[in-house]
């Protein structure tokens, strides 16, 4: 009897699996119409007016690089660079620093549409390696890596981002590379990989403060000569006015969000679940006083981590989810982050991930997608989980 249960059980098992994967492939089905509209047409399906796909600055502001390099955050040099492929009339803010565009002159050297496969590429091809590293370096068992991929396959954001050819995925991969190396006390490479999260600035700060509380010395002063070298060093070669172009971008940019580019009710942050709900100057009050809550509590679970067995991985599941709801914009492409502490939570939940928390993850995975109609509820569940995971500190005794 005991066997007959033990193969109900593993046949129900493969059932839910491969619902799963249906949804997955629905998901994606439903996103391809938009990735065939912007090879195509090189405008996403959209019923609003003046629709421009985000890849459009990750391939004009290259260009920009390679012809004009001191007008790269001129916003009437933007939008004319822009125009040159899709018909707009307002411009699409490049917020990025300028490393972020010397990453991706190759494309450059394609035409926009062949620049977009490329990326989306790119993209599948990190999405492979993210998962191939995670699957070695964390050691997970053949179910544990069952349910990462089809985590991975409905994570609305990982569809997102490789559907309009998003930079997320490679920050995801970058992120991946520094929490593997700094669990692996691979100092001068985490600290490499945590310099490389410049490619988007909102994501530096947290990883090295981590990393200034663990007394990583190496890899904290590795992370901060990269990113001298890296965002220091452009400025330095563009000159002083690029400099200031850029800082006031990043301020119209911090205060647009009500903006057509920037809307706050399609964020998934702190931010939004105060901004959204509450007016001002409540929102901003909550805001900041949600900010000051989640960073102590980020404190509290690094220092009370050290003690325990599974420190590391619990530390870190906390602190990929305080990195989100922290960003000052974190939008849907975003959280293809929430791989890193999905892999760290199926490796410890022993060799089988129980059904009810594989189905958990991959619900939350799919949320985004009712942003529409439901705004802030992705920002909500974060929330909920950040403060489930500060519960698996336990005492030593327990």
């Amino acid at each position: 009897m005991p066997e007959q249960g033990h193969a109900i059980s593993a046949a129900a098992n493969r059932r839910i699996k491969a619902i799963i994967v249906g949804l997955g492939l629905s998901v994606a089905m439903s996103l391809s119409g938009n990735w065939w509209s912007i090879y195509t047409r090189h405008t996403p399906s959209c019923v609003h007016d003046n629709c421009v796909a985000d890849f459009v600055i990750f391939y004009a502001q290259p260009l920009m690089l390679r012809e004009n390099p001191r007008a790269l955050y001129d916003l009437d040099q933007q939008l004319a660079f822009q125009k040159r492929f899709v018909s707009t009339d307002r411009v699409l803010i490049f917020p990025y620093p300028p490393i972020t565009a010397a990453l991706l002159l190759p494309l450059t050297l394609l035409s926009f549409s062949g620049a977009f496969l490329a990326m989306t590429l790119l993209n599948a091809g990190l999405i492979w390696a993210t998962l191939r590293r995670l699957t070695r370096e964390l050691n997970l068992t053949s179910d544990q890596t069952h349910w990462l991929r089809l985590a991975t396959l409905c994570n609305f954001g990982i569809q997102a981002t490789l559907f309009n050819a998003h930079g997320s995925i490679v920050i995801l991969y970058v992120l991946t590379c520094h929490v593997l190396a700094q669990k692996n006390r691979r100092g001068t490479e985490s600290g490499l990989w945590a310099g490389m999260l410049c490619l988007k600035l909102q994501y530096v700060a947290l990883p090295h403060f981590i990393l200034l509380l663990n007394r990583a010395w190496t890899s904290l002063f590795t992370g901060i000569l990269v990113v001298t070298v890296l965002v220091g060093g452009a400025f330095l070669l563009l000159g002083e006015q690029t400099l200031i172009q850029y800082l006031q971008i990043i301020r119209r940019y911090s205060g647009s969000e009500h903006d057509w580019t920037n809307p706050l009710s399609g964020m998934h942050n702190l931010r939004a679940l105060a901004g959204v709900w509450l007016p001002s100057p409540w929102s901003d009050i909550v805001w900041g006083g949600a900010m000051l809550a989640t960073f102590l509590a980020v404190i509290w679970i690094n220092l009370r981590a050290r003690d325990l067995a599974a420190g590391f991985e619990i530390s870190w599941i906390s602190n990929s989810i305080a990195l989100l709801l922290l960003s000052p914009h974190l939008f849907t492409h975003d959280l293809s982050l929430l791989i890193v502490p999905v892999a760290l939570l199926f490796r410890l939940c022993g060799p089988h991930v129980p059904v009810w928390l594989g189905a958990g993850v991959i619900a939350v995975s799919l949320l985004p997608a009712l942003s529409y109609l439901l705004p802030t509820i992705m920002a909500a569940a974060l929330v909920i989980l950040f403060l489930l995971s500060l519960r698996l500190v336990k005492p030593k005794h327990a």
